[in-house]
């Protein structure tokens, strides 16, 4: 066989693999063929060794364990040796490949999570951080390889050093989620991290509930992602930005905002004009005022497909979001799924977002405040493509009649099978009620 028609062949099986990439007991087959396909198949097979699970099996991870420890420099095998750790019972042989360069998902909560499940059945917990250092020095100081080509990042580190140095390796991460789950960290090193990447498309930034929001630490997260803005398609933020920063993210496709903020500093924002998000198709925030909410739609221009807003602990304001759902109905002709908390004062408003929004098949309900008699009385003027529904509440007990959810149910009887779901702490139904 020429080398030009080896090479083909192995183009074809490359392709092939890539669509077995989810299914990893087919690759495992594939590994067994020969040589070839053995060769090809390994570093597909460890692109992501969790195969995108935060939990694993104590097999598995022993078997992870075990291959990243094969990898270890001889002078970290030597480290670990000297501090009373001898993790080579046996002949210490290297890998025939080496597996930790084929990694771009990096989830260091599976990497915590080995760890964990090896380290409690095997060795002593006081001297788990030592191994876990000379671990972290395989995949970034030593390694330098390893994270050249990363495209998923998930974690919650605290070292700023860390990412900074990881921002000098790698510039192809392409989903990135970073945790703050303290007070006081300094995000010099995801702001680094952030800013120097090429093909960002997904970012999710969760920041602690009690962590400060002055607009300074916003701002300089802010500036980050807008180096970046061409690339991003998903933004995760707990923060609402200024307006002018949305100006930047041309391509963004689905945008959530989980609101912590004190109210002080949204004065101005809620006064703020949005710029066009004429790509926008996905909206979900919670604890966002409702003025901003309507902004932000008013902004896509018709293209939002799927809408969640929810109020856990903003104060509402019962005009605001009557306002703010009929805005929905006016500027949201295409919208197919939507979630709600939805008050007694607008079930008109929802009735009348019912009667427009035509192409609508998934809702879902959260109560607080709502007479369930009204809501499924208005229900029935749901378009015909509406099929599934939830409804959730945020009080530990749903007082229900069930006469009203019989007669909602008898009006369902010439349309689309229901899908329906109820998620709620304690269903409450008198005695006396009967579901005939």
């Amino acid at each position: 066989m020429s080398e030009k028609m080896l090479w083909l062949c192995n183009d074809i099986i490359v392709l092939i693999l890539k669509e077995l990439q989810d299914d990893t007991k087919s690759l495992y087959s594939c590994l067994l063929i020969n040589r070839t396909w053995c060769r090809l198949t390994v570093p597909i097979l460890w692109q992501n060794p969790s195969n995108k699970k935060g939990y694993i099996s104590y097999k598995v991870c022993n078997i992870l364990f075990n291959v990243i420890l094969s990898h270890l420099s001889e002078e970290s095998r030597n480290n670990l040796k000297y501090q009373g750790i001898d993790l080579f019972k046996e002949i210490y042989q290297r890998p025939l490949f080496n597996y930790i360069s084929f990694w771009r998902h990096l989830n260091l909560y599976v990497l915590e999570n080995i760890m964990e499940n090896v380290f409690a059945k095997n060795f002593e917990m006081s001297k788990k951080s030592i191994i876990g250092n000379e671990i972290m020095k395989l995949f970034i100081n030593s390694s330098e390889h390893c994270f050249s080509k990363l495209e998923y990042l998930d974690c919650d580190y605290t070292n700023s050093n860390i990412l900074e140095k990881l921002a000098i390796m790698n510039t192809s991460i392409k989903q990135l989620i970073f945790n703050y789950k303290y007070d006081n960290i300094s995000n010099h090193g995801i702001n680094r991290l952030i800013k120097v990447q090429k093909n960002l498309k997904r970012i999710s930034l969760n920041l602690n509930s009690k962590m400060p929001r002055d607009e300074l630490f916003c701002k300089t997260l802010e500036e980050s992602i807008i180096k970046c803005a061409d690339t991003v398609q998903y933004l995760k933020i707990s923060w609402i930005p200024v307006p002018k920063f949305f100006s930047y993210l041309i391509n963004l496709v689905s945008l959530e905002i989980i609101n912590f903020t004190d109210r002080i500093y949204l004065n101005y924002l809620v006064k703020g004009t949005f710029p066009l998000l004429k790509s926008l198709k996905s909206l979900k925030v919670v604890d966002v005022p409702a003025n901003i909410c309507k902004n932000i739609i008013d902004s896509t221009k018709g293209n939002l497909i799927e809408i969640s807003i929810i109020y856990q602990y903003h104060q509402y304001n019962p005009d605001d979001n009557g306002k703010l759902i009929q805005k929905i109905y006016q500027k949201c002709p295409n919208l197919k799924f939507l979630e709600l908390t939805l008050y007694k004062e607008n079930i008109t408003e929802f009735k009348n977002l019912l009667i427009n929004c035509q192409s609508l098949i998934s809702l879902e309900i959260i109560d607080h405040t709502i007479k369930w008699n009204k809501l499924f009385e208005v229900l029935k003027f749901s378009p015909i493509s509406l099929f599934k529904f939830k409804f959730s509440t945020e009080f530990k007990v749903l007082y229900l009649n069930l006469k009203y959810l019989k007669l909602f149910l008898d009006n369902w009887n010439d349309r689309n099978s229901m899908l329906l779901h109820l998620n709620i702490g304690y269903f409450f139904i008198r005695r006396s009620q009967q579901l005939q």
